[in-house]
């Protein structure tokens, strides 16, 4: 599958490491997803933290060293929430591959968050 133009947008400002594991996991993935968010302001940030949508002033977003992704149905008009962990496992190894280690948030202990990849 190939990223949408949206999502080829929200990878401006990510680290090159990471974006070329995203755009090769793409190349490579059976079904769609998308990038909801890469380089993040510290202004959304706060709002963020605000929320309770983040715990941390210190997100790698902020450096753009990290992507939020969202597997999609086929028809790319939903989540499809049981590919998570697919999609994470074909992360870890174009990752692997590319000699980049990364970091899942749905690996995390006290705050899940299964569509967060970042550099380690």
């Amino acid at each position: 599958m190939e990223l949408s133009e949206l999502s080829k947008k929200r990878l401006e400002g990510v680290d090159e490491r990471l974006k070329a594991i995203v755009i090769e996991c793409a190349k490579r993935c059976p079904y769609p997803f998308n990038v909801s968010e890469g380089l993040r302001s510290i202004e959304l940030q706060c709002e963020y933290v605000r929320q309770g949508k983040s715990r941390t002033m210190k997100s790698k977003h902020l450096t753009g060293e990290a992507v939020d992704l969202y597997p999609l149905t086929m028809n790319r008009k939903a989540v499809d929430w049981s590919r998570f962990e697919e999609l994470a496992d074909l992360m870890f190894q174009v990752a692997c591959e590319l000699g980049t280690k990364i970091v899942w948030g749905g690996h995390w202990k006290t705050f899940v968050d299964k569509c967060h990849f970042e550099l380690k």
